[in-house]
């Protein structure tokens, strides 16, 4: 079985910040090429401003935000203790499809952050 590395990983996925832009701007093809490349140009500018920040942390930054200590801890164990490991792989590549889809329910129904922050905090608690 070939190993996949972190960077094909990435690949496989998408970033948070251009599922909100999809979701709230559409994936529309008949946009104009100068909308497209004014939002690939700030899609850009985000991802510079995020240098040396783990991304793909999909729900625990809808949940916490990026930079709270519960997103850096589920980023810690993910790298830790899935990434070495071809499961681990296949669990953060399943992650990365279905997580995007998870957060545009979470945004269209914020309620649901309570219960999730809650499963988090216990989850980091457990592993801890």
């Amino acid at each position: 079985m070939r190993q996949t590395n972190v960077t094909e990983l990435a690949k496989m996925g998408k970033c948070e910040r251009q599922v909100y832009l999809d979701h709230h701007h559409g994936e529309d093809t008949s946009l104009t090429a100068k909308f497209i490349k004014r939002g690939n140009r700030e899609h850009e500018q985000f991802n510079r401003q995020l240098s040396g920040k783990d991304k793909r942390c999909f729900i625990a930054t809808a949940v916490f935000g990026i930079d709270a200590i519960e997103t850096n801890i589920l980023c810690q164990f993910r790298d830790m203790h899935l990434i070495p490991y071809s499961l681990g792989r296949m669990i953060i590549s399943l992650y990365y499809n279905i997580s995007p889809h998870i957060v545009i329910v979470i945004e269209k129904y914020p309620v649901l952050k309570i219960p999730i922050r809650a499963a988090l905090r216990w989850f980091i608690r457990s592993w801890r």
